[in-house]
């Protein structure tokens, strides 16, 4: 069995450990995790609204300075334009209307539970803890 040799030159690690008054626990749904780790649904909806209205401004700038030789170039730059106005501001209202910022299920979560306050004035008093018994060794 091969086992590390210890290095000479090396202190021993030093590890500290402070004790923690309190913790407190809250319970987190699966949904609620999901959109913790990857963002609302509606985060879609943004990015291609601010897509859509950023090429449909670019294309309104395009109109206003450019000249072009052929009428067909330049109903195709009207069109974009205007399903990018359009549908940008569709996605924009249609993300406003179902966002959901993670700020709030946060407050969710933390709200579920009602955890007393730093003073102890408020909430259910903490669950107590049972220290960890000691083994003791039978008398023999």
């Amino acid at each position: 069995m091969n086992t590390p040799s210890p290095h000479t030159d090396s202190k021993p690690l030093e590890v500290r450990c402070g004790r923690v008054k309190s913790v407190d626990l809250y319970e987190i749904k699966d949904s609620e995790l999901d959109l913790l780790e990857k963002g609302s649904p509606a985060d879609i909806q943004l990015n291609f609204a601010i897509f859509l209205l950023s090429l449909a401004s670019s294309n309104i700038a395009s109109l206003c300075t450019a000249t072009f030789k052929s009428d067909m170039v330049q109903i195709v730059f009207i069109m974009v334009t205007v399903v990018g106005v359009f549908m940008g501001l569709y996605l924009l209202i249609s993300w406003w209307r179902t966002r959901t910022s993670i700020s709030k299920v946060v407050g969710l979560i933390k709200g579920r539970m009602d955890m007393p306050a730093e003073d102890g004035k408020k909430g259910v008093p903490p669950a107590s803890v049972p220290a960890p018994k000691k083994e003791t060794e039978p008398a023999g």
